[in-house]
């Protein structure tokens, strides 16, 4: 039966694909906020052609796992799905650490947990970090893991950028294999949030496999040897990706012989493919109104909690008139995210905090609360001198206020955000006109070639980041430096002396207590910048059928999918 099934889902992507490639518009559900955190590059130059290179040399032998097969629908193709070519924060980021696995993994709570390493200590100072680490890990050809290796991923991220890891090791100053098993790390600064990022962030490198690769942008699926739970057993470009049982996981048991990836770019399809038991688990949030059905079939279920993945309205800082933080704030003013909550959403999400981080995320110091007031909007746009026009549309230093709002194409409820803040913002005399375009058309707009290096080019764009961003203070500095070096993230293009200051006393901070009063004043001067204006966190809710597998474990602000669900007992 299991055959059968894989059989058609081939058969499903192929007539997706045929589809999307004569117009098709059919509706589509929506893609979490996350999917907006792309990795170092697109896919490869070379990526088209199909690609079924084993990922290891040794032969799997029936794992006797739980499940025989699980597949998986996941809305676009991932590369070569490697730790310098995956493509999505989420959810290409969460696949990746089903063949990789960093030192420390965070559980449910996000609280860092052994993995690779069996335990650390950290100096009084804060300075050094001890990683102890099995003895028993082997990488997916057969070679043996130990301290080199990690060593080795230390001086690769820095020697070969990756938009990710290589902020995080910024302040590591040296790193020493002390025997085959540890390994000491020495910062130049002490780092409250180290165990996040990078330890439990950044997969660790084969030294015998990648010390020969020296465009790792680039690099194909024959570099993807990792430790983790599943290996690559195939790769179909922009088709599915085949992931096999480590039969040899030191860490738990995979809890499937077989997880096959599904490229299926319209979730409604996903979710057609799901009902009809072609696919056991769609990636994408299901739609609000969706629930009720997926909750009355009995072989269907959901996995829901809370999102930490951000939904915004972001302003291009560096073109006029949204350079002026008078006129981004009276945006803001204008704005109601609780329709948006009430209406697209139908309540399933948390109000924003105007400073980006979650209310209740944790490093969130001081949360604000968004103002809604149309008249305090067009009393501080009077005050700027935007009159109105006889079109009903103000006219700003001889400019009307006429602006391009773009967003997804294939994401109904962002769109449906948008034609809302569109209708909220004529009612104060701004026109955004909503311009749905295709994701890669508004990632090169707002972040071209995922580096901020290279400007930007939009007005108004409906943008979200992944979760990982909610759990570390550094990250958060990273969304609003006016330096590229440290505001990788910085697509708006914020440029304020006072937010860089802070960011650096944040960052320079040794522990959470002193960190706190600087974090909280940074928190409030972002909220009165308003580079961007908060909209949302769209609580996580993930169909899946639960008569093929029902041991999904949802966690906090990221969903269900991952190693904690498709591996026991790590």
């Amino acid at each position: 039966m299991r055959t059968s099934s894989r059989r058609l889902v081939g058969v499903l992507i192929a007539s997706t694909l045929v589809a999307a490639a004569c117009g098709s518009d059919d509706d589509a559900a929506d893609e979490p906020a996350g999917d907006d955190e792309p990795a170092a590059t697109q896919p490869a130059d070379d990526a088209d052609t199909a690609t079924t290179e084993p990922s290891g040399d040794a032969a799997e032998e029936p794992s006797g796992a739980a499940v025989e097969q699980i597949v998986i629908a996941i809305g676009g193709d991932e590369s070569s799905l490697n730790p310098y070519t995956y493509v999505t924060g989420y959810p290409g980021f969460n696949l990746l650490g089903l063949l990789h696995d960093s030192l420390v993994q965070l559980d449910e709570t996000n609280s860092p947990q052994p993995l690779l390493a069996t335990d650390w200590t950290v100096s009084d100072d804060g300075l050094v970090w001890t990683m102890n680490l099995r003895d028993d890990v082997t990488w997916h050809d057969g070679e043996a893991f130990d301290a080199d290796d990690v060593v080795f991923t230390f001086d690769y991220v820095v020697d070969n950028t990756h938009p990710r890891w290589t902020p995080g090791v910024a302040a590591v100053e040296s790193v020493e294999a002390t025997s085959p098993t540890s390994v000491d790390i020495t910062l130049t600064e002490a780092s409250p949030d180290f165990a996040v990022r990078p330890l439990a962030d950044m997969p660790m490198l084969a030294e015998h496999v990648w010390s020969a690769e020296a465009d790792p942008q680039n690099s194909g699926t024959d570099v993807n040897i990792g430790t983790g739970p599943y290996r690559l057993e195939s790769y179909e470009v922009d088709r599915s990706y085949t992931l096999t049982a480590n039969t040899d996981y030191a860490m738990g048991a995979p809890v499937a012989d077989t997880v096959v990836l599904a490229v299926i770019p319209e979730p409604a399809t996903a979710f057609a493919a799901l009902r009809a038991g072609e696919v056991d688990m769609v990636s994408s949030i299901v739609e609000p109104q969706l629930v009720a059905e997926f909750e009355a079939d009995s072989n269907l279920a959901v996995s829901a909690g809370p999102g930490f993945a951000a939904t915004m309205l972001n302003l291009n800082n560096e073109r006029p008139p949204f350079d002026d933080p008078a006129v981004r704030n009276a945006i803001g003013l204008a704005i109601d995210p609780q329709e948006l909550i009430d209406a697209v959403l139908l309540g399933s999400g948390t109000a924003p905090n105007p400073a980006f981080l979650h209310p209740d995320g944790p490093v969130t110091v001081a949360t604000a609360t968004h103002e809604f007031d149309p008249d305090a909007a067009a009393a501080a746009l009077d005050a700027l001198g935007a009159t109105l026009g006889d079109d009903g549309t103000r006219v700003l230093d001889g400019e009307p206020m006429q602006f391009e709002l773009i967003v997804y194409a294939d994401n109904p409820s962002r769109i449906r955000s948008a034609e809302i803040i569109s209708e909220q913002l004529a009612a104060v005399g701004i026109d955004a006109q909503v311009a749905p375009l295709e994701a890669e058309t508004v990632d090169e707009q707002v972040w071209p070639g995922f580096d901020v290096n290279n400007g930007r080019d939009y007005d108004m764009a409906m943008w979200g980041w992944s979760a990982p961003i909610q759990l570390d203070a550094g990250r958060f500095g990273s969304l609003l430096h006016s330096d590229p070096a440290i505001g990788t993230l910085n697509v708006t293009g914020l440029a304020d002396p006072a937010i860089d200051a802070l960011i650096a006393q944040v960052n320079e901070a040794a522990t959470v207590e002193e960190r706190a009063e600087p974090l909280g004043e940074l928190e409030g001067l972002v909220a009165e910048a308003r580079p961007f204006v908060m909209l949302y966190y769209q609580d996580g809710v993930y169909a899946y059928r639960s008569s093929t597998f029902d041991g999904w474990v949802y966690q906090n602000g990221q969903g269900p999918l991952g190693k904690l669900s498709l591996v026991s007992a790590v």
